[in-house]
């Protein structure tokens, strides 16, 4: 779906169809309408008695850990002129993720018919980033800011007063109020506007990720390759690991063999993937610092974690599936798979032996690899062949 909005913006996007204010404003409705509408809508009707605490202390630690270790190595390898912050936006963009237009499509198709108390986890757990870590970073994004510019001011309550104007922050804080003064019904005067408001979310947000990810590439640069490789490492990898292993070990008052447990720490480790979410580019904008290493890597992550989170959603979906057809589809896909790994590797054989490198080294010791592996390949094929006959 995110690959399809993504061609269509730019299809747009080259035919002057929608133009770069149209997008600006679009992205104001979705993060300043649309979004604090849907997350006021859930913060009144959450249930609290069916949240299981402990996978929400363990992705505050998992964040907060990630946060900490990415904010410590920036700070001891960058330069002394960009060093806060760097530290600041690289921290945010390895702990925030793009919960609601990328995460909650996902969670919602996968759980919505097993585990649909999961979709109110991200709502609880958004406000971990936009409420306790994000304004850490931005202290330190002022803090760069107040020693290259002597004539500035720094204050502390700036950013408190920031984070306080965010209509994210702001809408999950009356929410949550509200909760508990209307008695988690929404009134009947309200209820049709904010519907309205909070169904718009999905197509436009995630038709306003595309728009957020063309034309980012191109401020790639060579200097900022390293810092790429190890934010998104930390933010693909690194996260949704810790977010797995915290809930190992803080969820201790559930049978680590239940499903309900097993369940629990995949939908943490799967919470983990979901890419950068777009705003940090829009606060690397606000104080003009490491803008080209944030929008690539926003881009590169959102692409990255597309097949990690198909791959982790297939997974998680093979426990609910019927094992004959499973084992059939399987059988299938080890046989397709096999007949293009023999194609390859006699081409490459065929290659090797008629340019006459085959005996040199270590075009030797790549050739019996080569051969090891067509006997392999056509062993497997055999006998998935034998299998289904």
């Amino acid at each position: 779906i995110t690959l399809s909005y993504n061609v269509m913006w730019y299809f747009f996007y080259r035919a002057d169809i929608i133009t770069e204010t149209q997008a600006k404003g679009l992205g104001n409705f979705v993060s300043k309408f649309a979004l604090p509408a849907l997350l006021f809508k859930n913060m009144v009707l959450l249930d609290f008695g069916d949240v299981i605490w402990a996978f929400l202390w363990s992705v505050l630690v998992a964040k907060v850990t990630v946060f900490v270790l990415v904010c410590v190595l920036t700070l001891m390898v960058a330069s002394p002129e960009s060093r806060y912050s760097k530290a600041g936006l690289y921290a945010i963009f390895a702990t925030q993720s793009n919960d609601f237009a990328l995460g909650y499509p996902i969670v919602e198709a996968l759980y919505r018919s097993t585990y649909p108390e999961y979709l109110q986890y991200i709502y609880l757990v958004a406000p971990v980033s936009l409420m306790i870590l994000n304004p850490i970073g931005f202290a330190l994004c002022e803090i760069q800011r107040w020693r290259q510019a002597i004539s500035y001011n720094f204050y502390v309550d700036l950013v408190f007063a920031q984070v306080l104007k965010n209509p994210i922050v702001f809408m999950v804080i009356i929410g949550i109020v509200s909760h508990f003064a209307l008695g988690q019904q929404i009134p009947a005067v309200l209820s049709e506007f904010i519907d309205g408001l909070a169904n718009s979310f999905g197509g436009a947000a995630l038709f306003y990720l595309g728009l957020s990810m063309v034309g980012q590439l191109r401020k790639l640069t060579r200097d900022t390759g390293v810092a790429l490789i190890l934010l998104i490492t930390a933010k693909l990898l690194v996260m949704p690991l810790v977010c797995k292993d915290m809930v190992e070990i803080l969820d201790v008052g559930v049978n680590s063999s239940s499903p309900n447990h097993t369940s629990l720490s995949n939908f943490a480790f799967l919470y983990g993937v979901f890419p950068t979410a777009p705003s940090v580019a829009i606060y690397a904008a606000h104080y003009n610092m490491e803008l080209e290493v944030v929008t690539s890597g926003m881009v590169i992550s959102t692409f990255l974690s597309a097949p990690i989170m198909y791959v982790s959603a297939w997974l998680l979906t093979i426990p609910l599936m019927d094992p004959t057809p499973l084992i059939t589809e399987l059988q299938n896909v080890s046989f397709n798979i096999s007949v293009v790994c023999l194609l390859a590797l006699v081409w490459t054989i065929a290659v090797m032996l008629l340019s006459r490198k085959f005996n040199r080294l270590p075009h030797v010791f790549a050739l019996n690899l080569f051969l090891a592996q067509v006997n392999s390949a056509f062993f497997c094929g055999k006998a998935q062949v034998s299998w289904i006959s």
